[in-house]
């Protein structure tokens, strides 16, 4: 397991649009919610298809962003539901925005770049750090089992491939790492979920034996922003632990 850093703190906006509180009723289907918003039934877009089936309960309070246009299905889409009296970000889109205002603020990044083609794989980010060129992937992280943050929360066939891709990457000569954005604050230490998808975690392993940068980074979240606090211990296998994850 890798030790506890420090790191700086960054802070995001959950949304540039509006920010509406609402109740979290039911999840037909992956991709859309119904929620409880001003007394009024309404539907929004799920943008996470993990299962979420600890968070995603009947009742509990929930932050949307308002974001009507013509080509959307929904006016809303859900951001944030409160457990255990705090909030929990489940919008997976959000940790690659976290993630790339946290390398930009690093002195020695330059030339950040998103959404970048390599292989058969799109990265998340591209960088040099100093004179060496680097890839991250970046991973939405927000199931736990106690204390501990766990990915993934489903199997994840596209995070094997990414994974897969950091490992060619690496061996052809660039750096590469794996950024994992815990959207709670509450985790004291980051461990893969082997148990919900072994081949992931076998990979991850691969990952940590050939030095590529394996990072876990604690948020906290006031309802309109999303801060980092801390980069937390990480450990690539989570067997010791299973027994306390419950599936949904």
């Amino acid at each position: 397991m890798t030790k506890k850093k420090k790191t700086k703190r960054v802070k995001v906006k959950l949304s540039k649009f509006p920010l509406v509180s609402g109740i979290f009723i039911s999840r037909p289907n992956r991709f859309i919610a119904k929620v409880m918003i001003n007394q009024e039934e309404k539907v929004a877009h799920v943008p996470n298809t993990g299962r979420m089936g600890e968070l995603l309960v009947p009742g509990v309070r929930a932050v949307l962003a308002w974001n009507p246009a013509p080509h959307r299905k929904t006016d809303y889409t859900l951001i944030l539901v409160e457990n255990n009296g705090r909030w929990v970000g489940i919008h997976s889109v959000l940790a690659n925005k976290v993630a790339y205002e946290y390398f930009d603020a690093q002195s020695d990044v330059s030339e950040l770049k998103q959404e970048v083609i390599y292989g058969n794989s799109r990265f998340d980010l591209a960088c040099f750090r100093g004179a060496q060129p680097w890839f991250y992937e970046v991973k939405s992280v927000n199931l736990m089992a106690g204390d501990i943050a766990l990915f993934p929360d489903a199997p994840t066939e596209r995070g094997s491939k990414h994974l897969a891709e950091l490992i060619n990457a690496q061996q052809e000569g660039y750096r590469a790492g794996v950024v994992f954005i815990i959207q709670r604050n509450d985790a004291t230490s980051f461990q893969a979920n082997t148990k919900m998808d072994p081949k992931f975690s076998s990979l991850l392993d691969q990952c940590h034996n050939l030095g590529i940068e394996i990072r876990a980074l604690s948020c906290d979240i006031d309802g309109v922003n999303i801060e980092i606090i801390g980069e937390l211990p990480v450990s690539v296998s989570s067997e010791e632990i299973l027994g306390k994850v419950q599936k949904p």
